[in-house]
């Protein structure tokens, strides 16, 4: 299968190196103190019998990861920063460092969960191609599971690419039968590195004054833009809320899962709904509620950053020493309207605002503009990251940007097999960190939806809560349109105008 995570790896290659994107690179060079870049996808696979053990594991991938060098490649970084990292072959690539294979500690999910959290803030080892397996194998006393489930979880570094990347090389790791095999990198040492890098020098700073210019241009032309409502100019402040101090280190997550078919018959009933405008409603509702449940009422409405895949949007840099971008994806800045209380209303008015971002970053100027980051050298990038790193965090009454992260990633999983066995369940993890203590992650395979919510302890001690507020917001929301009739049914068609289900 061609698509851009597994193509990303070889276009734009030469003689010399497969240097990272800038937005790519990022996540190496922001990785610090306790930020952890990471992504990490989790599969449940009916093994329908089969015996499951370490070396039968290690054999049944060995073919599978010889078809992307992602999984033989190491992240080498040049000395001083000078350049960003470069990709390069693993001299010593042994598949057993990177696979674990154990049998579940105890029946029930909590065993598993609490296994996984232990992996879920590791870093990766430095040297090492960025990736590592979990399989626990033997899950029983877990009602949606079949008995004898197998929960394997891929883990991989965020330079590798975002959440439709990583779902892609989880299908490579997955592929019922292995891929044919791709040439790997080629070896480039720390000097060459460092002597491409000082060459270049003179390029990038005239590369970075152009974009510079550049960027300036088209936030006037964006600016104009949003004057004259050609596109409207997005909120970028919310109240601040628990889920929005400085994270106090650690990370636990949980799994609600809810029935797909549910949302598609909701979508069918109001045309134009898109199964994240449903999820984003349910996750506002829940937050607040647990808020409230708390003690804490939000001083207006909260605000969601939601993921949008650009991916097979824009062409290759052309940049010949740049691989395309692993991490091809904006963030969209919405509002959850938790001060809607109609939940009909609440929901057309999320789905409004999320056209209006996605009509926004359609705008040529807005998204050339948030590429400029792409012409900046690696040292200012440095900077950036550590100038970030000073601000202050959730000392004030408001929060740039939005209180939750939410990323809805299409797995396109049921054809995905581990050793014979078949995918019944899927599960994402994003991390938490500073100013975002509250994330979700959403997927599907067949009917079943999940959404998979990571926070910080300290500030939710009780997630069954949570999960609990989850499922009476998703009832919620439901219920409210099966009883909507007509009017509501008019009212969507009228005002909800037909977007791609994301």
């Amino acid at each position: 299968m061609d698509h851009p995570a597994a193509e990303y790896m070889h276009q734009g290659r030469n003689t010399h190196m497969d240097r990272l994107t800038a937005t790519d690179a990022t996540h190496v060079l922001a990785e610090s103190g306790s930020h952890v870049s990471r992504i990490i996808d989790g599969y449940v696979f009916d093994p329908a019998g089969a015996t499951v053990d370490r070396d039968i594991v290690l054999e049944w991938l060995t073919p599978r990861v010889e078809h992307s060098p992602v999984f033989r490649s190491v992240i080498r970084r040049v000395p001083g920063d000078l350049e960003y990292p470069y990709w390069a072959p693993a001299t010593d690539f042994d598949l057993r460092d990177h696979v674990t294979v154990e049998p579940a500690r105890a029946p029930g999910w909590p065993a598993v969960r609490d296994r996984i959290v232990e992996i879920c803030d590791t870093r990766l080892p430095a040297g090492k191609p960025p990736w590592e397996l979990l399989v626990v194998t033997g899950v029983t006393g877990v009602d949606r599971f079949p008995d004898g489930a197998c929960v394997v979880v891929l883990k991989m570094h965020h330079a590798v690419g975002d959440g439709m990347a990583t779902v892609e090389f989880a299908r490579e790791l997955f592929a019922a039968q292995p891929l044919p095999a791709r040439p790997g990198h080629r070896s480039v040492g720390t000097g060459g590195a460092l002597a491409r890098a000082v060459v270049r020098i003179p390029g990038n700073l005239f590369r970075f004054a152009r974009g510079s210019f550049r960027a300036q241009v088209l936030s006037r032309v964006a600016a104009r833009a949003a004057a004259s409502g050609e596109i409207r100019a997005p909120q970028f402040r919310w109240p601040t809320t628990r889920f929005n101090r400085r994270h106090g280190g650690g990370i636990s997550f949980d799994v609600v899962t809810l029935d797909l078919a549910e949302i598609r018959s909701l979508r069918s009933r109001h045309p134009g709904v898109a199964v994240t405008d449903v999820v984003v409603a349910v996750i506002g509702d829940a937050m607040v509620s647990y808020l409230r449940e708390h003690g804490e009422v939000p001083n207006g409405s909260l605000g969601g950053k939601v993921s949008y895949s650009l991916r097979g949007s824009t062409a290759p840099a052309a940049d010949q020493d740049t691989v395309v971008s692993g991490n091809n994806f904006v963030v969209l800045t919405v509002d959850l309207h938790t001060d809607v209380e109609d939940p009909v209303d609440r929901l057309r008015a999320i789905h409004a605002s999320m056209a209006s971002e996605k009509r926004r970053f359609s705008n040529p100027a807005v998204a050339e503009l948030a590429d400029a980051l792409d012409t900046a050298p690696a040292v200012y990038v440095d900077w950036l990251v550590w100038r970030r790193s000073k601000l202050p965090i959730g000392e004030g009454e408001t929060v740039a940007l939005g209180n939750t992260m939410v990323s809805n990633v299409p797995r396109r999983a049921e054809d995905m097999r581990f050793l014979g066995g078949r995918v019944v369940e899927s599960f994402g993890i994003l991390g938490v960190a500073d100013g975002t203590r509250l994330n979700h992650f959403v997927a599907s395979v067949g009917d079943r939806l999940t959404i998979t919510f990571a926070v910080d302890p300290e500030v939710m001690p009780d997630p069954d809560r949570y999960a609990e507020a989850l499922g009476r917001a998703f009832a919620s929301v439901v219920d409210a349109h099966r009883d909507g009739g007509e009017g509501a049914r008019a009212a969507a068609e009228e005002d909800l105008g037909v977007v791609e289900e994301a």
